[in-house]
């Protein structure tokens, strides 16, 4: 477990999703998040995990949300990961929407990064992604 900071230590984020299913094989078999388990009997929100931050997904079924276009939306998270050749493979057998290239670069989208590449993708319900096999790509 990392070591708390005065300030505490970021515990989960949630995402409210418009197919939570869809949403659950993206981060599941897309990012290789662990399924925790649904939150209650009955219930269709769950946690999937890092082993360290969770990710909470609960379903949305309120009125339609105006997508964002990859720059302007409110939030965006990021993963590091082992390989992102290997992800990047993953991602596109759950039918991920890829955006960019390179998460430091507005570039567009055109293939398979490097191992030890980036890029962004959007999840179904359009949160931006980064995602990332460089450890050096982000301050820790």
């Amino acid at each position: 477990m990392a070591e708390m900071v005065a300030g505490g230590r970021l515990a989960h984020v949630a995402i409210r999703a418009r197919d939570a299913e869809a949403t659950r094989r993206f981060y599941e078999q897309g990012v290789g998040l662990r399924f925790l388990g649904y939150r209650r009997p009955g219930s269709q929100s769950f946690d999937l995990s890092d082993g360290g931050l969770n990710v909470t997904v609960i379903p949305y079924e309120g009125p339609a949300r105006d997508a964002h276009e990859e720059g302007t939306e409110h939030i965006h998270i990021g993963f590091l990961v082992p390989n992102a050749a290997e992800a990047y493979e993953r991602l596109r057998a759950v039918s991920a929407a890829f955006l960019r290239n390179d998460v430091k670069v507005r570039d567009e989208h055109v293939g398979p990064p490097l191992p030890d590449g980036s890029f962004k993708v959007a999840d179904p319900d359009g949160n931006v992604v980064d995602v990332t096999g460089n450890p050096a790509e982000w301050r820790q």
